[in-house]
């Protein structure tokens, strides 16, 4: 019996999936007139038949970021024969408390935050986190025009994978008229406003008249309602991703899900989740700079397989 090898187009296609963001990109490893195969950074191999399909959503990689997920789809091992049926009660291990997770984060990232596999992870978020101080700053909230304005607010969603343009920039660009005027004036009172950041954070969401590719209503996510706050200032703010956030809510004793609605209340517990895990990290020896390593480490150690 031959093993039938898989090659990706000449031209390398990536998505991502709507139904399932957090499989992350996808990379055709394989396609036939039937289906298509796919290999996901965060999910792994799926399978998928065309005429079936739907939620997948084309999107464009950096060069290095392409290049990474074309060496990792490659150079995956072939399928190992399925393995024997588990015991009855036998149960998939998981991760139940911090400790367990820093081996996990270990292997991601060997040398932990300070080491160089986390300094690339990071790189793009320390030019988001400066581009969100120069361009939305007080003084340019004082000086520039709306448009002006929103155009900056488009340039810093587009230079940070936290939030998936599908659920981000693309129906943020779609803002006109008064819709973009609000969304501005929400965002000015979100970065430079008065009162609790949960209350801000509330407040901007219900200023932001997303829609969908059909021009329905869309929902504004967790990651859109919180990017902007966590990269102006990372120590104080988190950027969320709901899904990860739950799962470690559970680690640190915080009774949160992930569909929790996107207000002041949510927020702060969202927030609580990020300051146990770096009470805890903390005390393990390492040695976070900010919430936005915390997110990295909640993202990252929850999203990837273990």
């Amino acid at each position: 019996m031959t093993t039938e090898t898989k090659t990706p187009p000449a031209e390398p296609i990536t998505f991502r999936s709507e139904t399932m963001p957090d499989w992350g990109v996808g990379l055709v490893v394989q396609d036939l007139p039937p289906y298509r195969i796919f290999f996901f950074e965060n999910a792994g191999e799926k399978k998928f038949i065309k005429d079936k399909v739907k939620g997948l959503v084309p999107v464009t990689l950096e060069p290095d970021a392409l290049a990474a997920l074309r060496t990792r789809a490659l150079g995956r091992k072939a399928a190992a024969p399925r393995a024997a049926p588990r015991k009855p009660g036998a149960k998939k291990a998981r991760l139940t408390t911090v400790a367990t997770q820093l081996p996990v984060f270990e292997r991601l990232f060997p040398g932990g935050f300070g080491g160089e596999a986390f300094a690339k992870e990071r790189a793009d978020k320390d030019t988001a986190i400066a581009l969100a101080q120069e361009k939305l700053s007080a003084a340019a909230f004082s000086s520039e025009s709306v448009d002006e304005l929103f155009a900056r607010a488009c340039a810093v969603l587009g230079a940070t994978s936290i939030v998936f343009p599908i659920e981000g920039l693309i129906p943020f660009k779609q803002l006109a008229g008064a819709d973009r005027e609000k969304a501005v004036a929400g965002l000015k009172d979100l970065l430079h406003g008065a009162g609790p950041l949960g209350a801000r954070i509330e407040r901007f969401t219900g200023t932001l008249a997303l829609k969908d590719g059909k021009g329905q209503p869309k929902k504004v996510t967790w990651p859109l309602a919180t990017v902007f706050a966590g990269l102006f200032d990372p120590k104080a703010n988190v950027s969320v991703k709901p899904t990860a956030f739950a799962t470690q809510a559970a680690i640190v004793g915080v009774n949160v899900d992930k569909t929790q609605a996107v207000d002041e209340a949510g927020y702060a517990l969202f927030l609580d989740v990020a300051k146990r895990t770096e009470q805890q990290l903390v005390t393990a020896g390492l040695q976070p700079r900010d919430l936005m390593d915390v997110y990295t480490f909640i993202w990252r150690t929850n999203a990837d397989k273990a």
